[in-house]
């Protein structure tokens, strides 16, 4: 089976200085029940030896289409970089440090007869050494907010992943990109990843992609994340925290108040009892970012701008955040006076 023919499923790894875990993640994909795929392996110039571990499992496996980009494009410009160059009608992403069950591919292809182009596996987490029991927490909760969700109801209408959506705002009902299958149609219909996104990139999409057009969960555990402090996301939360809790959140926000690909969401929204003010909330959250922004900066020692800068470089992208209409500055005063009122009273009774 030569690498160039195209096949109806391509598997993506994006890899960077990922020679520790890359060849146990590569003979987890190569020795899947399911045979016929392409395996595409993107190198966004890596330093260290992961290169000839490609090349290696490369020279044993023709499936293996190698690309070495001439640029570094980060975490989530090398994830669009692959599905540009992936060749298969169904997009399965799989990263350096993960590692799946033999059945995953066959299983997930088989749920492609639903007619859904977002499919999900439920995993399980591989936890190196450095990983403290507080640290493990919030993927355990992952884990099991994710089996109550799809909890005797596998298939989750576009209705449905609205409601979690609002339910659990900013947190991600799917999973890693180790445990979903694309349809590659969802690129051209809702656009790529959004790289001004941190570690939120993979929760905004599948949102975007859920809100339209539903899902289907594999309950069975198919995939192992890895959670490690050599890890990208892990190095982003400790490195800049600030942008990647607080900012990401709001971008999330954003997209889901505004952005047209969201009308399913904010429709959706004015249906709940009561009703999810998604703008209003949006506002709320861009003030406080503001506001904690130049709280770091005080705060710090010598006063360090990296929050404020980070604030300002998110402003020049979305112009919007750098005004809070006079409507809901008002607002946010009236519940603050409010909530004054309410403690003062009481000592008058």
């Amino acid at each position: 089976m030569p690498a160039s023919r195209n096949r109806q499923l391509t598997v993506c790894i994006p890899v960077y200085n990922g020679e520790r875990y890359l060849d146990e993640c590569l003979r987890s994909v190569r020795e899947q029940t399911h045979g016929d795929f392409e395996l595409l392996i993107v190198d966004d110039c890596s330093s260290d030896g992961t290169r000839e571990t490609v090349q290696r499992h490369a020279a044993q496996d023709e499936r293996i289409r190698f690309s070495v980009n001439e640029r570094n494009r980060g975490l989530v410009g090398n994830w669009n970089h692959c599905v540009g160059l992936a060749s298969g009608e169904w997009i399965k992403f799989m990263f350096q440090d993960d590692v799946l069950d033999s059945r995953c591919i066959e299983r997930m292809m088989a749920a492609t007869a639903s007619g859904v182009p977002l499919i999900s596996c439920a995993r399980d987490f591989i936890f190196e050494s450095d990983v403290s029991d507080d640290e493990m927490k919030p993927y355990h909760r992952s884990r099991d907010l994710i089996s109550r969700l799809y909890d005797g109801a596998p298939a989750m209408s576009a209705d449905g992943f609205c409601d979690a959506t609002l339910a659990h705002k900013g947190v991600n009902i799917v999973g890693e990109p180790t445990v979903v299958l694309l349809h590659r149609d969802v690129f051209a219909r809702y656009g790529l990843f959004n790289e001004h996104l941190l570690t939120y990139c993979d929760a905004e999409y599948w949102t975007r992609i859920g809100i339209h057009a539903g899902t289907v969960h594999i309950p069975d555990v198919l995939a192992w994340f890895r959670v490690h402090h050599a890890g990208t996301s892990a190095n982003n939360v400790r490195s800049r925290a600030f942008r990647a809790a607080t900012l990401d959140k709001l971008l999330m926000a954003h997209e889901m108040a505004f952005s047209p690909l969201y009308e399913p969401l904010r429709a959706r929204s004015l249906q709940q009892r009561p009703p999810h003010d998604l703008v209003g909330a949006f506002w709320e959250q861009a003030h406080w970012a503001g506001w904690e922004a130049r709280h770091i900066r005080r705060a710090s020692p010598g006063g360090s701008s990296q929050a404020v800068d980070d604030w300002n470089a998110l402003i020049a992208i979305y112009p919007r955040l750098g005004s809070i209409p006079f409507r809901f500055q008002m607002l946010r005063k009236m519940r603050g006076l409010q909530r004054r009122a309410a403690k003062i009273l009481p000592s008058y009774r």
